[in-house]
């Protein structure tokens, strides 16, 4: 049995994984941009700015992805407006309901 996952979801794993590692890549520059500014080197004040421009971008990507992904999430429990739908609860109560109508009312009026 293979785990095949609908398109969509696919498609947001990879996006996921796509910013972790573009995350971690500009990270790992902005500390070696960090080093070259303290010792002085020209120009490195001017890419440390273009770098952190592209770092607040990829911020906000990370957090719309995020937000996918927990809208993917809730979709997958249930959840819809805020609220899940607790089926088997709703079933045993409309039963209980249903069998206390039957013992206090003529049975063969209530449905099974």
């Amino acid at each position: 049995m293979t785990d095949k996952k609908p398109p969509d979801e696919a498609g947001l794993d990879a996006e996921i994984e796509q910013v972790r590692r573009t995350m971690s890549y500009l990270t790992e520059l902005l500390a070696l941009m960090e080093d070259e500014v303290m010792e002085g080197e020209p120009g490195a004040i001017r890419e440390a700015a273009k770098l952190l421009g592209e770092i607040r971008n990829w911020s906000k990507l990370a957090m719309e992805t995020e937000a996918r992904f927990e809208e993917r999430e809730k979709r997958r429990e249930g959840v819809v407006n805020g609220y899940a739908l607790d089926l088997e609860e709703a079933r045993a109560t409309i039963g209980c309901r249903m069998a206390r109508l039957r013992r206090c009312c003529d049975a063969g009026r209530v449905s099974e």
